[in-house]
């Protein structure tokens, strides 16, 4: 038994100006981890990398293969 591990990346604004893009920064985080889900992959790990401009969430995901 095999493990398969994947990294998503996803940096999102934090100006609040830009609330429409941020909006949809989020969503698409949201559609990309449900499709990792689909195939199988498990939400194993989540960091929040913050700077003055933006959040870059790290995903880690998981998916044990037979």
């Amino acid at each position: 038994m095999t493990q398969s591990i994947q990294t998503i990346q996803t940096r999102v604004t934090r100006d609040d100006n830009e609330s429409a893009a941020r909006s949809r920064q989020l969503a698409n985080r949201g559609e990309e981890l449900a499709s990792y889900a689909r195939h199988g992959y498990t939400l194993a790990h989540t960091a929040a990398i913050e700077s003055a401009e933006s959040v870059t969430f790290v995903d880690t995901l998981t998916r044990t293969n037979d």
